[in-house]
């Protein structure tokens, strides 16, 4: 059994650079071709289960390959990003203009840094680890799995994974919009096949939003 993790296609505020947490934006025109280009890729694929975050760019983008593959969507919303408080809908230099440099402090220990309002960094591993581990637990018998999820979500199952440190992985994996992964689930843990494969969408032009 194969895992294809994807991290959802672009949105406006991915183009500008803002963060997104759990603010719940639509795909930009960029991303609603990311995504279709996502159901070209798996059509040919033998898929037998799709799940998705709740929030509409990851649903979205888990609808494209629904499109292609016939498979009806299983919404899930304990995979959705990490709630980012205040810092939400700002962008790097904004939370560093407002809150003392705080961005460039979490980008060298984000699990160091208390954000406003946000999710413990605890809680939000637990909720990954635990969901997606009874996913693949799920299917152990079945064919290949797509889960559609977000950057930070992914980080934190790679970290699990690779027995490597959150921050670490946060900062030195790099995990593009309409990116995929894959996993071994056949042995445990998963091994990882490849991450953050991007082939399917040269010539996509993502600098216009």
């Amino acid at each position: 059994m194969r895992c294809y993790l994807i991290r959802h296609a672009q949105t406006i505020w991915n183009h500008e650079n803002r963060l997104q947490g759990h603010s719940d934006l639509p795909l930009s025109p960029v991303g609603l071709e990311q995504a279709r280009r996502l159901g070209d890729y798996f059509a040919s694929r033998p898929i037998s289960a799709l799940y998705t975050s709740h929030l509409a760019r990851s649903l979205q983008t888990a609808q494209a390959i629904a499109h292609q593959t016939g498979l009806r969507p299983v919404v899930e919303p304990t995979l959705a990003e990490m709630h980012l408080g205040v810092w939400e809908g700002l962008t790097p230099d904004e939370v560093n203009s407002r809150y003392e440099g705080a961005y460039q402090r979490w980008c060298v220990t984000p699990s160091q840094i208390e954000i406003p309002g946000a999710e413990p960094m605890d809680q939000f591993h637990r909720r990954v680890r635990q969901t997606v581990g009874q996913i693949l637990a799920a299917h152990q018998d079945d064919g290949d799995v797509v889960i559609v999820s977000h950057g930070g979500v992914l980080a934190a199952l790679f970290a699990d994974w690779l027995e490597a440190g959150y921050d670490q992985v946060l900062r030195r994996l790099v995990l593009n919009n309409a990116g995929i992964s894959a996993l071994d689930c056949q042995v445990t843990p998963p091994c990882v096949l490849w991450v953050n494969a991007t082939s399917h969408l040269v010539s996509v032009d993502t600098s216009r939003s």
